[in-house]
């Protein structure tokens, strides 16, 4: 089974990565001009009399304008090569979208997509190798390149390292606690309970929930398989055994501890007259601006707040609980994981088109100035030649004080997490979470569909 402790691969990213010598310094590029490093486009990209159309399909809905001021920029630096953004929606059917893409003939040159797009569309896809990308094995952290390689190959680009877990607002708590609060004392569900009702107590709402399937099945649900045990084949096995009806999963303690702290998070959630709505800019807003204390949600949520005004800066992760015992695993620790991957269609797109795409990864993820479009939008690059000056915004900040103390779960099995899954397994939480179905009818569910599943 593929990357069997992708725990170990995700903190040896993002450890080496805190603690690496000063190493090469990238050379900053001047007003203008574009510094390329070693494998990364010439101004030669492409022919320069005849002009290469590309087509970029993004999964990361919060920074679709960060990818169109890119590709305009990129179009400066190189005329002859022209990248259509197609963007998606926050809670769009993107793998319905994609799927019609290729079904018609038109698939995407190059796509920012989840690791079960790449298993799925792998026969599609470009190797990357050292010929053709040498500035991806010279650049990117070896346990990264590790994470983009399926069935032996690299088929996916890396380009950022996220986490998720309970959000914190520092003002917020810290106006409660008197300053004095610790995140590490969030160790049991009962401390959770606590910690929501001296929040409440002090007139603020505890907590919020996003009522997006992608959020409540793609991420919370998941945690019940991952949390499983460290190995991803602890998380996949468990998912095989339901799938092969050996076991409910109505029968795990670890399932039913985490609806248990579900439950929690809807008596106490900010959106609780009204937990379907998916209003995702409208979560944000009143995230960031102190109207509630946690948020269960990851460091993206960063990328969606620079653009306000009078917004909250500091913030934490707090675990999400599933137990009274504080030794069991995941109560201590946030997730960390490479949530998407850059991958190249070979299927539908011409050599000289693909080739062009590899052109463009390499000054997207490798050059400073493509680098920079990230780093200002928040993200965590795995990448050595990131500049070593780089201040990252509190969140990103927390998630690595978690890895470099060994705190992260493993969510290895999140690759075989398709699209179907959270919109069927999602769709049936967004029903517990509003109270039209009970915990058993929605454990039915989920096992209904996993063994529906081939």
């Amino acid at each position: 089974m593929k990357r069997v402790f992708m725990s170990m691969v995700i903190v040896l990213v993002i450890v080496s990565l805190m603690f690496t010598a000063c190493g090469k310094t990238p050379e900053t590029a001047a007003p203008g001009t574009s510094s390329s490093p070693s494998g990364s486009p010439s101004t030669d990209s492409g022919s320069k009399d005849k002009t290469v159309k590309l087509t970029y399909f993004n999964t990361s809905a919060e920074v679709n304008e960060m990818f169109e001021k890119m590709f305009a920029r990129y179009n400066e630096l190189f005329p002859n090569v022209v990248i259509e953004l197609i963007p998606t929606g926050i809670g769009e059917g993107q793998q319905e979208k994609l799927q019609s893409l290729f079904a018609s003939g038109n698939g995407p040159t190059f796509m920012n997509v989840d690791p079960a797009n790449v298993i799925e569309y792998q026969d599609r896809l470009v190797e990357f190798t050292k010929d053709n990308a040498p500035w991806l094995f010279e650049y990117a952290n070896e346990s990264a390149i590790e994470g983009g390689t399926f069935g032996g190959k690299v088929l996916g680009a890396p380009w950022s390292v996220q986490g998720y877990g309970l959000l914190y607002n520092k003002r917020i708590v810290d106006q409660v606690y008197n300053g004095q609060f610790d995140p590490t004392t969030i160790n049991t569900r009962d401390a959770l309970q606590a910690f929501f009702e001296k929040i409440e107590a002090a007139g603020i709402p505890a907590t919020m929930l996003h009522g997006a399937n992608w959020s409540l099945g793609g991420h919370y649900l998941t945690l019940t398989y991952a949390v499983q045990g460290p190995a991803t084949t602890d998380g996949t096995g468990f998912i095989d055994s339901i799938k092969a009806g050996t076991q409910k999963i109505e029968d795990s303690p670890i399932f039913q501890g985490y609806m248990d702290t579900l439950d929690l998070l809807v008596k106490y959630n900010y959106n609780k007259a009204d937990p379907l709505v998916a209003d995702f800019n409208h979560d944000i807003l009143a995230f960031a601006q102190g109207k509630c204390a946690t948020f269960f949600m990851g460091d993206w949520a960063w990328t969606s707040m620079v653009g306000l005004e009078n917004f909250d800066t500091e913030y934490g992760f707090i675990p999400v609980p599933w137990s009274n015992n504080p030794e069991d695993y995941g109560n201590t620790e946030v997730v960390m994981v490479l949530p998407k991957f850059q991958c190249i269609d070979k299927s539908q797109n011409t050599e000289e088109q693909y080739k062009a795409a590899l052109d463009a990864l390499g000054w997207m993820l490798t050059d400073p100035e493509g680098q920079q479009f990230f780093l200002d939008a928040g993200f965590y690059m795995p990448y050595k030649n990131v500049r070593t000056d780089i201040k990252y915004n509190s969140m990103t900040t927390s998630i690595s004080e978690y890895a470099s103390r060994g705190k992260t779960i493993n969510l290895g099995c999140f690759s075989y997490i398709t699209g179907d899954a959270w919109t069927e397994t999602g769709n049936l939480m967004l029903k517990y979470v509003a109270g039209a179905i009970n915990r058993q009818e929605l454990a039915d569910g989920i096992n209904n569909y996993w063994r529906s599943v081939k």
